[in-house]
């Protein structure tokens, strides 16, 4: 039996992500018909049906989706074999795809990129946000060579570096007689309104876990997009709420409405971590990327406490 072809492969894997011929085509730059024959020939040589047409689109067969999972592996590994030699040279070099947390990456990043620039001017850094969630499936596909992320992280396929511990502050508008104070007990809190990002993020549960253990009442009507508009809706007074160190050292230590402070609360920090698949040639570079971030962090934050 001829074996399948790494263009047919790459054809079902673009039909299962796309779920529509023409779409999959344009993914691939190729014509209707010339996908069309890619998947023919691959049927063919593997003698069972991989996808059922309908008027919805392409939906693939019990068979067809477990081919392509395992195609997606096979491609995932050839794609790889370049860095098995980038891995062999002594400097960090190449293309590397980072994600990052939107909580964390634009404002640790500014920080980073200078330092990496300057000690490796051959590294191509391409970083993408995205939340918790889907980093670690972008990993896992293949989207990002490594991610910058907030644990825990639970997947047996992800190598998970501890970068730095990232403390949680308590957002106050300059207003509120909290503001006085440079620590905030967390009873004095108690009753307070709590406002949160919108669910499905992991510092969102934080933040829940947080006013919970305070006693603080939590505004689900009025969750936040992004910790901008936390930020601004802090500072008219509608409630508090918690933002990461890096941000608030970005973005609120100069606002004219809000300030940051210290809560005394247990759960107010979350571990930051770099995440790799294991198995990744790569994971030598990941490693000295990881250490080069967490160093520079953890420098930053000794700063702020030595003030």
């Amino acid at each position: 039996m001829a074996q399948p072809t790494l263009r047919q492969l790459s054809a079902l894997v673009a039909i299962a992500d796309t779920g529509l011929f023409k779409t999959a085509a344009e993914k691939l730059h190729v014509s209707q018909p010339a996908l069309s024959e890619q998947i023919s020939q691959l049927e063919y040589r593997l003698g069972a049906t991989l996808i059922e047409r309908d008027r919805r689109g392409a939906r693939l067969t019990p068979v067809g989706g477990e081919i392509a999972a395992r195609a997606r592996n096979i491609l995932q590994s050839v794609s790889e074999l370049g860095d098995v030699v980038r891995s062999g040279q002594a400097n960090l070099g190449g293309l590397i795809r980072l994600g990052a947390l939107p909580t964390l990456g634009p404002y640790l990043m500014p920080h980073i990129v200078p330092v990496l620039h300057g000690r490796y001017p051959d590294l191509r850094l391409y970083v993408r946000e995205a939340w918790s969630g889907a980093l670690e499936d972008g990993v896992l596909a293949g989207t990002h060579d490594c991610a910058l992320t907030a644990g825990p992280v639970q997947s047996d396929a992800l190598h998970v570096e501890f970068l730095f511990e990232e403390d949680l502050l308590l957002g106050v508008a300059r207003d509120d007689p909290l503001a006085q104070r440079s620590e905030i007990p967390g009873r004095a809190i108690a009753g307070r309104n709590m406002l949160t990002l919108e669910d499905g993020h992991r510092l969102t549960d934080q933040m829940k876990a947080i006013a919970t253990a305070a006693g603080a009442h939590l505004l689900d009507d009025y969750q936040g997009t992004s910790l901008d508009g936390l930020r601004q809706m802090v500072g008219m007074g509608m409630g508090l709420s918690v933002f990461p160190r890096f941000y608030e050292r970005s973005e609120i230590r100069n606002d004219q409405a809000v300030v940051g402070r210290k809560l005394k609360l247990a759960g107010t920090t979350r571990p930051i971590c770099l995440i790799w698949r294991k198995g990744s040639p790569r994971a030598g570079d990941f490693a000295a990327l990881g250490e080069m971030i967490g160093d520079k962090a953890v420098a930053l934050l000794a700063e702020d406490n030595a003030d």
